[in-house]
């Protein structure tokens, strides 16, 4: 059965179109993940990821129930309400081998897409998951060195976030400093095909989405102009607090 969702993305700079993007579905995973955020900010969520042999969704739990419809008013006319439990507000789709990432910042909505190529090295070491036999692999990327382990009995090539191309799923994943640790709780058989309807979010290079995601979530010029000098300074320590909550991302080097 298709199931059609109101994904907004705007799949050109100046024009946008409903482009449609169809996903056919064979599992379904969720990972429990543990998120070093910031200064002395960690947090656990869940995430989901569903996909076939080389395409996949990947998001936080509360965006995926929000656009699956299956969380009670989280989709409005005007596009998806992003859930503020997802500490991650980035979407990730994965389409004929280019990785599309969208969000929504306050009232902007924006994307980038990235042609990935990660280069993993396999070793004998083996360790078992939920009842799962798994081989490690380790790769460098995005400024931190990722430890995996994947499954060949789970034939599709995927795993959390942007790290795709093991010959088995990946059931867990961590950084060497542990910042961030993902690892499956549970897999399931999804036969499912998704219809994507992909129109209003504007697309960026990735180093200008990352320059307007930072300016919209860490500086003033997420407001309007604030006159009074005093509430100025406090919203700009606010926000200065905040950054010092989010000052670890994953991707520490994101063009590496």
């Amino acid at each position: 059965m298709k199931k059609y969702f109101c994904f907004l993305l705007f799949y050109i700079s100046f024009y946008g179109f409903a482009q449609k993007v169809d996903l056919k579905t064979t599992l379904k995973v969720t990972y429990n993940v543990s998120l070093q955020l910031g200064e002395k900010f960690r947090r656990d969520q869940q995430f989901v990821l569903i996909g076939n042999s080389q395409d996949y969704y990947f998001s936080g739990y509360h965006n995926y129930l929000s656009d699956t419809n299956q969380q009670v008013n989280s989709v409005k006319k005007s596009g998806i309400s992003l859930s503020i439990a997802d500490y991650l507000k980035e979407r990730i789709v994965r389409k004929n081998g280019v990785t599309n990432v969208f969000g929504k910042y306050i009232d902007d909505k924006l994307k980038y897409e990235e042609d990935l190529d990660i280069k993993w090295v396999l070793y004998s070491e083996t360790k078992i998951i939920n009842g799962i036999k798994c081989q490690m692999a380790a790769t460098n990327k995005f400024g931190r060195r990722w430890i995996a382990y994947f499954s060949k009995d789970y034939p599709q090539p995927l795993g959390p976030y942007k790290f795709t191309g093991l010959p088995g799923l990946i059931f867990e994943l961590y950084d060497t400093r542990d910042d961030y640790h993902f690892i499956a709780i549970k897999v399931e058989k999804e036969s499912n095909e998704y219809e994507f309807n992909l129109n209003g979010y504007k697309k960026l290079s990735k180093k200008d989405f990352l320059k307007a995601t930072y300016n919209l979530q860490f500086t003033l010029a997420a407001y309007p102009p604030i006159d009074d000098e005093s509430f100025r300074k406090e919203t700009q320590n606010m926000l200065d607090k905040l950054k010092k909550m989010h000052n670890n991302p994953l991707e520490l080097k994101p063009f590496e």
